[in-house]
């Protein structure tokens, strides 16, 4: 089976690119772009079918994208399509954004809880948290409603796990543990 490069590796490339052009915004924006035509499931099978010639695969992106993306972000969409890897564009656009934000002092924490959060609750978990890691934290939330109560902050390689199924598992463990 072979192995692809991950969205992450050409998310780092083009962050490395938008450095050095000083274009971090406008990489943002046709990277949305790309990734939203590519939403488009036909589009998608078009550039990623290996029977389809580059060369008409490159004359469909000319024509679909045209002066709406720079020739940069062009290139890297016809280099996806020609390697039928066209499905990476969201999680590039997802990777470059991170690093956009990290590089900007902004950390995204994914925060679930068992009901919605309104706004003054949301931006009281962001002002928490970001107490935790001195940066600024904006929040992607998230409902579950197996937790019960409480909340779960995923940020980086920390998880803060306050959830009241949580607690429950660990009551039970240790209950568990006296008996046995």
């Amino acid at each position: 089976m072979p192995r692809y490069p991950s969205a992450r590796r050409y998310a780092q490339a083009v962050f490395q690119i938008a450095l050095e052009h000083d274009s971090l915004d406008m990489w943002v924006e046709d990277l949305q772009t790309l990734a939203d035509l590519l939403e488009d499931s036909e589009v998608a099978a078009f550039l990623d079918a290996p029977q389809v010639p580059e060369a008409k695969k490159l004359e469909t992106i000319q024509q679909l994208v045209g002066e709406s993306v720079s020739t940069l972000a062009a290139n890297l969409v016809a280099l996806l399509a020609t390697k039928n890897m066209t499905l990476l564009m969201p999680g590039i656009l997802e990777q470059f954004t991170v690093m956009v934000d990290r590089h900007r002092g902004i950390e995204w924490a994914d925060v679930t809880t068992a009901v919605p959060l309104d706004d003054a609750q949301q931006n009281e978990v962001s002002r928490l948290l970001s107490g935790i890691v001195g940066s600024e934290v904006s929040l992607r939330t998230y409902v579950e409603p197996e937790l019960i109560g409480g909340i779960v902050a995923r940020l980086n390689d920390r998880v803060i796990d306050g959830s009241v199924r949580s607690k429950l598992r660990n009551m039970h463990r240790q209950v568990v543990e006296q008996i046995g």
